[in-house]
């Protein structure tokens, strides 16, 4: 059951890597929009679809149905998800500037809200599934190694049998007839994705939580739901951190193939690798999280030694490049160090990605312990609404980035101007320091130890009893 659970997590990996990698890159270098229109129309879509997240949460947790509170949302999200992703890939011939915008704009905002009727009621199931401090790490950890395998089918899969270099385009990513049948292939794996976790979880609807309480007005009742959950001071610093966290892996995904393409000049086969390398290091990563925990037994201190590690590698070796102590991009040593420095760099995102969700769903039951109810859905969703708002601000800063270096759209690597490298490097390297900083600066408060953990469950299941 755990695998087919964690199964569900695959087509979240395909959407997290599409729009990460190649959205902002797909629309800015090949179809042409300027960086900085493309990174606020994902910004406003990303708003629009964050103001679903707590509707549907709270929706999800007073769900009464014979499918119980989350199945329902999870089986019907997934058509409209796969179709909205699929047009947004298929921009019509002829648009304007403006144009392009409002499609990336429209489509990026019903894809991502589809795939909130899916994630929100889906991780809130999973903090339904056991409450055990070690399983629950476990479980995030399963999800995240299935949220790289869809980053796997995309980045790996995408590069190799879609984006690989042709006579007419040396760099595959620039090719724009390859991004129709990339997206209509991704398609039909997220509908199994989704529908599979759904079905393999079925079984376990008679033994899950049934809603406790009625909703008597939902936008009213979402209010009070989200002030309630900002209440406990373990849940304001887990979203404060994962908000920073979020901004600097926004902003590292969405200029990634720029730092590979146009930073250090690598090939499309080179590329692969460097892809393949990051998602093993992160599939490591999350398989040894739960061994990690034995060395660093509190789920706050490991989270803050996989963001340090993280940052400290990824941006070292580019700040390394403009300072020059590494030689320049023709040395053949170049491309095989930040291949692998990339990999390294990716085991510390391992670590600390299932955290997060972990020590929220630990939270879920501190709420319990306070007001007598379950409600995993609200805790979810507040959280990702406020990631998402703030956090969204990754896509944007990348944007504004790519124009400041002003780097020409469909430009050869090798034509870019120097004095635009590096500025692109100055502004990239420090920025993954100092927004990592600030979210273990945010975690540190995150009080919930494994002791208090075991205390709070004490004393659920003594009122329980």
């Amino acid at each position: 059951m755990r695998l087919i659970y964690a199964f569900g997590q695959l087509p979240e990996g395909i959407k997290s890597a599409t729009f990460g990698f190649f959205l902002l890159f797909y629309y800015n270098q090949v179809l042409g929009l300027s960086g900085s229109m493309a990174g606020i129309a994902v910004f406003i879509a990303l708003c629009l679809d964050a103001l679903s997240d707590p509707v549907v949460g709270s929706w999800s947790d007073f769900t009464r149905s014979r499918w119980g509170r989350r199945h329902p949302f999870m089986y019907w999200s997934a058509i409209p998800f796969a179709a909205s992703f699929y047009f947004l890939f298929v921009p019509p011939d002829g648009l304007s500037e403006f144009g392009l915008f409002m499609w990336l704009l429209v489509f990026a905002a019903l894809t991502r809200t589809a795939m909130t009727f899916y994630s929100v009621p889906y991780m809130a199931l999973g903090a339904e599934l056991t409450n055990n401090y070690d399983e629950r790490t476990l479980l995030a950890a399963l999800r995240t190694v299935f949220n790289l395998l869809g980053m796997f089918i995309v980045l790996i899969g995408g590069n190799m049998v879609f984006f690989g270099a042709t006579p007419e385009y040396a760099n595959g990513q620039l090719n724009p007839d390859a991004y129709f049948p990339f997206a209509l292939t991704c398609v039909p794996i997220m509908v199994l994705g989704i529908w599979a976790a759904a079905a393999g979880t079925h079984g376990q609807i008679p033994h899950l939580e049934q809603p406790q309480g009625v909703r008597q007005q939902l936008l009213r009742g979402v209010a009070e739901d989200v002030v309630t959950a900002f209440r406990i001071p373990a849940f304001v610093a887990v979203v404060s951190g994962s908000i920073m966290f979020s901004i600097c892996q926004g902003m590292v995904q969405a200029l990634h193939l720029y730092l590979a393409t146009y930073f250090f000049e690598l090939s499309s086969s080179q590329i692969t690798f460097l892809f393949a390398g990051a998602i093993t290091g992160i599939v490591l990563g999350s398989l040894s999280s739960r061994l990690m925990a034995a060395l660093i037994p509190e789920k706050r201190d490991l989270f803050i030694a996989g963001t340090a590690w993280y940052a400290l590698w990824t941006s070292s070796v580019i700040m390394l490049r403009l300072l020059d102590v590494l030689p320049g991009n023709e040395h053949p040593l170049i491309a095989p160090l930040y291949i692998t420095t990339g990999c390294i760099s990716a085991l510390g995102l391992g670590v600390a990605i299932p955290l997060i969700g972990s020590m929220i769903a630990d939270i879920t039951d501190e709420h319990e312990r306070q007001h007598g109810r379950r409600q995993e859905g609200i805790y979810y969703s507040a959280g990702s609404l406020v990631a998402k708002v703030v956090g969204g601000a990754g896509p944007v800063l990348a944007g504004f980035i790519i124009d400041l270096a002003r780097i020409a759209p469909g430009a050869a690597p090798g034509d870019v101007d120097p004095a635009s490298i590096e500025r692109f490097g100055w502004a990239t390297g420090p920025s993954v320091l100092l927004l990592s900083t600030i979210s273990i600066a945010c975690i540190w408060f995150y009080d919930i130890s494994r002791q208090r953990h075991a205390e709070i469950i004490a004393q659920i299941e003594g009122r329980r009893t």
